[in-house]
């Protein structure tokens, strides 16, 4: 005859919470089963269990490595629909709840990677338990960690172990898993990851994890200086993330500083891409990467003489020009594969994680002419160029340039009239002529102010989003200063 009662199966590491989840779960009529240790606490403490050999026919193998690898066990965790009815209707054990405590692979702290005893704290028992309870939520309740047995209690207790309740144990078991996994994965990928020295500053630890299959800086070839540091990593990012987003077939050079490129330009050859980048701004790339969408050639290393940088990049080099460039012993050198789509971006916050498509919109397929005038073929040239700068540009984000690139770039600022006032600045500080530039912002023009401080400089044409409350207002500035305007439908904020 089948038992009735509801079944719960509990491996537990750590024991505490574990007298009072399986007293509170007893008093309610449920049936408990257990495995090896945990059996053993739970009987000592006075409640009924049922040992898992009843069902695997094991106790244990490999001196305790196998004790819950059974396929019995897990057709009790799996079993759903008609297969779960068969299985009770036969007097076979379907659980209800897997509780589980995993062995703690934090105590590894500090151990070698080949230390033999590092191995004996990866779980494996229970992850596959909790992983199988929580694919077949629709009636198993997984329960992962000691610190969510009492919540799990109640919820039983009060009738809410709901639907929607075993949704979220399910969801809470695959990022405790996965957090799991990468745990141990960083653990035994040390020797082969760069190590890096610190984080953003020499107080924070940091390291660097590629996950499979090795992409990006996972699989590009560093061929001259030093492992690459965390910050270097980011602005190598930015820097790379820009020059693979230049037009198809462009010859063109990223100067790149603290995660804001200080300069981009496109030309014939390297070196004059190299030139028009530079121009924008001869002080700030010292120290910074520079990041090319071509090929290095020995005119363009000629050219980089007595200008300090931590990264050159690039799909590849002419071997005299990285001949040349292995000389600098400080000089990182990568050699990049090939572009890969980007996969979901990933942010730490607070306690929490954000997700994010990236900004692939860079180009401009689509645009709204909305000025009185039309835009030249020069124009819509630099405008192209601009507006895929300006993505890579700190919020609030400004770029002033002609069709070879960037004139001027203002960063970072908390209004967009005073990024404008730092990219016209900075723009006039290396000597540049705004006479027929071109403008591109990331976001609208909230005001006539930009569009009127823009013309003050002779700036000729502006692409932007749209999409004020004044845009109108924006368009008759322009209209009265005989600019032209192109509206993109998209921003670009990047934080």
């Amino acid at each position: 005859m089948a038992d009735a009662r509801r079944t719960a199966l509990i491996s537990a590491w750590n024991k505490k919470g574990l007298d009072e989840l399986t007293l509170g779960l007893s008093d309610m009529g449920w049936k408990i089963y257990a495995s090896g240790g945990t059996a053993r606490h739970i009987r000592e403490s006075g409640t009924d269990v049922v040992s898992t050999e009843e069902i695997t026919g094991i106790s244990s193998l490999l001196e305790g490595r196998v004790k819950t690898l059974h396929p019995e066990l897990h057709a009790a965790i799996l079993a759903a629909g008609e297969d779960r009815k068969a299985r009770i209707s036969e007097g076979k054990p379907v659980f209800d709840l897997v509780a589980v405590d995993f062995y703690p692979f934090e105590k590894t702290a500090g151990m070698e990677a080949v230390d033999p005893e590092l191995v004996e704290f990866i779980d494996i028992g229970g992850p596959t338990m909790a992983r199988g309870a929580a694919k077949n939520w629709h009636h198993v309740i997984s329960a992962v960690g000691c610190d969510i047995f009492p919540a799990v209690l109640e919820a039983i207790s009060n009738e809410h172990d709901n639907e929607a309740f075993r949704r979220m144990m399910a969801s809470r078991t695959f990022d405790i898993t996965s957090r799991y996994d990468l745990d141990i994965s960083l653990s035994l990928e040390r020797g082969f990851v760069p190590e890096l020295r610190y984080g953003e500053n020499p107080h924070q630890s940091a390291v660097v994890h590629f996950p499979w299959p090795k992409n990006g800086f996972g699989s590009a070839e560093i061929l001259g200086g030093k492992a690459l540091s965390y910050n270097n990593y980011l602005d190598a990012t930015a820097a790379w993330d820009l020059a693979v987003e230049m037009q198809k077939g462009s010859v063109s050079a990223i100067l790149m500083k603290h995660g804001n490129p200080c300069g981009t330009g496109t030309g014939a050859t390297p070196a004059e891409a190299f030139e028009n980048a530079f121009r924008a701004d001869r002080i700030s790339p010292y120290g910074g990467i520079l990041a090319l969408n071509c090929n290095v050639d020995m005119e363009l290393v000629a050219r980089l003489k007595g200008l300090f940088l931590e990264i050159v990049m690039a799909p590849s080099f002419d071997e005299d020009a990285l001949l040349r460039l292995q000389k600098r012993k400080k000089l990182r050198i990568l050699r990049m594969p090939e572009s890969v789509k980007a996969g979901r971006q990933i942010r730490s916050i607070l306690g929490g994680l954000l997700f994010q498509d990236p900004d692939s919109v860079t180009g401009l397929e689509k645009i709204d002419v909305v000025s009185e005038r039309e835009p030249s073929e020069r124009e819509l040239a630099a405008m192209d160029i601009l507006w895929r700068v300006c993505r890579s540009v700190k919020s609030n984000a400004i770029v002033v340039g002609d069709s070879m690139g960037t004139l001027g770039v203002g960063a970072g600022q908390m209004s967009r009239i005073e990024s404008l006032d730092l990219a016209i600045r900075r723009a006039k500080r290396e000597g540049h002529s705004l006479e027929g530039a071109v403008l591109a912002s990331d976001g609208f023009f909230p005001f006539r102010d930009g569009p009127d401080r823009a013309a003050e400089e002779g700036i000729a044409a502006i692409v932007q989003p749209g999409g004020s409350m004044r845009d109108q207002e924006v368009i008759d500035a322009v209209n009265q200063h005989g600019m032209s305007m192109v509206f993109t439908g998209t921003r670009h904020f990047r934080h």
